[in-house]
């Protein structure tokens, strides 16, 4: 094959992608604001993470280690142990979750 229409084939692809992932962003959120009511959950589920994930990232610190084998900014860093300190904080709720639902039916 030509390597012209290869390129032509990938540039279109690539271009159809974004269509696609813009399509589906402003349908979202066509459909949140036609439905405000209903959406209530979804929004309070991400506000919800995005609290857990401040709180991560203010706890994380911004030390930059130069032993490492990709070398980040203090920024980076500081984003970085946000995320971890987050995944850790929801695994421990999920964990807390299922405990307390496990616990709560032995005593119905």
């Amino acid at each position: 094959m030509n390597d012209a229409v290869i390129d032509t084939g990938l540039i279109a692809a690539y271009i159809l992608l974004g269509v696609a992932a813009l399509a589906a962003i402003l349908f979202s959120i066509y459909h949140l604001i036609l439905n405000f009511k209903k959406a209530k959950g979804a929004l309070f589920g991400i506000l919800f993470l995005v609290v857990v994930f401040l709180i991560g990232y203010l706890l994380a610190t911004s030390e930059v280690y130069a032993d490492v084998a990709v070398p980040v900014g203090a920024g980076a860093s500081k984003i970085i142990g946000g995320g971890i300190i987050t995944t850790m904080l929801l695994i421990g709720l999920a964990v807390i979750a299922a405990v307390y639902t496990e616990v709560s039916k032995l005593f119905r």
